[in-house]
């Protein structure tokens, strides 16, 4: 059997495929330009940090509405392809709302009412900043490379790195002298 594409299928999670349209919104560089303060699709996901902190469900609620009301916020519905037994309809979001926009608050509402809109984060290293959906509930960082550079230049990870290193190489000159030890025993019977 064959084997050589098998390590092209990625594991998808949970939420990650409706996260795209958001994520990719909030790191695109024509949000960036637009709104270099943060649009209401970052605004919502503040909100949604502060819940049960700061927010209220009355405070959701009336944000949602103005931001649809101001936005002239609407979706509507294309027929993609019909077939006697089923009609494959595409919902698009319409009004003055970009469409990647629009699209990003769809997303918005259903990560939330799916219970799953704090798994969109923004990265823990500080200088980076990239949106992300995150996989598991612990993770913090976007990638492998922001979350090694943020504990290498951590200076309790560095010192608790140098200790380990210090006691591994005390603990191989302890191994080899026994070994040594062992070996000339061995060697005088």
């Amino acid at each position: 059997m064959d084997n050589t594409h098998s390590h092209l299928h990625n594991r998808s999670y949970f939420g990650e495929f409706a996260a795209g349209p958001l994520v990719d919104w909030l790191n695109s560089d024509t949000r960036r330009k637009k709104f270099p303060k943060g649009d209401a699709i970052e605004r919502g996901l503040e909100l949604n940090a502060g819940i049960p902190i700061q927010s209220t469900q009355h405070d959701v609620e009336s944000y949602i509405a103005r931001l649809v009301a101001k936005s002239k916020f609407a979706v509507a519905p294309t027929v993609e392809s019909v077939s006697p037994s089923q009609w494959t309809v595409k919902w698009t979001p319409v009004g003055k709302l970009d469409f990647r926009q629009g699209m990003a608050l769809i997303k918005l509402l259903q990560l939330a009412d799916d219970g799953l809109l704090d798994r969109v984060r923004k990265c823990a290293k500080k200088e980076c900043g990239r949106w992300f959906y995150a996989k598991f509930i612990h993770q913090r960082f976007h990638d492998l490379i922001c979350q090694q550079q943020t504990f290498r230049d951590d200076p309790d990870y560095r010192r608790h790195r140098a200790d380990s290193q210090k006691r591994a190489k005390h603990d191989a000159k302890q191994r080899q002298k026994r070994q040594l030890e062992a070996v000339k025993k061995g060697g005088k019977r």
